[in-house]
C-alpha cells in the first residue's frame, strides 16, 4: 500500500515489484527493478528514503528516514542491487551499493556500510559507524567507531562501551533512564502528530 504523509507521496519506478502487504509511506523513492516483500515497511518521516536499482527487500524489513521538525534529520539511501534480508532494521542510515544485510540486522542513523559488504545475521551496525567497502560483520556482531578506525566484536559489552551509547545518554543530562525515555517517547509522538497520513 502507498501512503501519502503531509501531501508528499511515494514515487515507485513502473518497474518495482511491491507486494500488496507492504507499506511505502512518505517521501520515498523507488528505483527501477526493486522488489519489496511481504510486510516489509518503507517509511518517510520527512526526510528522503531511496532505493536504487535493483534493491530487494525481503519480507518483514524495517527502512525508514529518521528525525525532521523534531530532530535531526537523517534520510536513508540503499544503493544498487543491494539484498536486505527479512526483518531488517535500517534506520537513517546509508547502505552504498552491492550489500547484503542477513535476518535481523540492524544499522542505526548516521552508519555508512561501504560498497559490497555484507552483514550476518542478527548483527548490529552502530550510530554513526563508517564501515569501509568490502567489510564483513559476523553473525551476531557488533561495529563500531573506534576513532578513525572501526571495531568488529561479537562482545556485546565492549561495543557498546566503545559506541558509548549509555554514558552519551546520561551525558545529555539524563541520568535518570525513565526521564529519557519519556523525553523520547514525547518527541516521538510530537513527530507523529505533524503527520497526516492518505492511502493512495
Amino acid at each position: 500500500m502507498l501512503v501519502q504523509r503531509n501531501d508528499v507521496g511515494p514515487i515507485v519506478a513502473r518497474d518495482a515489484r511491491i507486494a500488496e502487504s507492504a507499506r511505502i509511506v512518505g517521501n520515498v523513492l523507488i528505483g527501477e527493478g526493486c522488489v519489496v516483500g511481504h510486510g516489509a515497511v518503507i517509511e518517510s518521516s520527512g526526510p528522503e528514503v531511496r532505493l536504487d536499482a535493483g534493491v530487494v527487500v525481503l519480507p518483514g524489513a524495517v527502512v525508514r528516514s529518521v528525525g525532521g521538525a523534531h530532530r535531526p534529520a537523517f534520510p536513508m539511501r540503499i544503493g544498487a542491487e543491494s539484498l536486505i534480508g527479512p526483518l531488517v532494521s535500517l534506520t537513517g542510515c546509508v547502505i552504498e551499493a552491492a550489500c547484503y544485510a542477513a535476518t535481523g540486522a540492524m544499522v542505526f542513523q548516521g552508519a555508512v556500510v561501504g560498497e559490497g559488504s555484507r552483514l550476518g545475521a542478527g548483527s548490529i551496525v552502530h550510530v554513526s559507524t563508517l564501515l569501509p567497502p568490502g567489510s564483513h560483520v559476523g553473525t551476531h556482531h557488533h561495529a563500531v567507531p573506534d576513532g578513525d578506525q572501526v571495531l568488529i566484536t561479537a562482545d556485546a559489552a565492549e561495543a557498546s562501551r566503545m559506541a558509548d551509547l549509555d554514558s552519551q545518554a546520561l551525558d545529555d543530562g539524563h541520568n535518570d533512564l525513565a526521564a529519557l525515555n519519556r523525553r523520547s517517547s514525547a518527541i516521538l509522538r510530537a513527530e507523529a502528530s505533524d503527520w497526516t497520513d492518505r492511502a493512495l
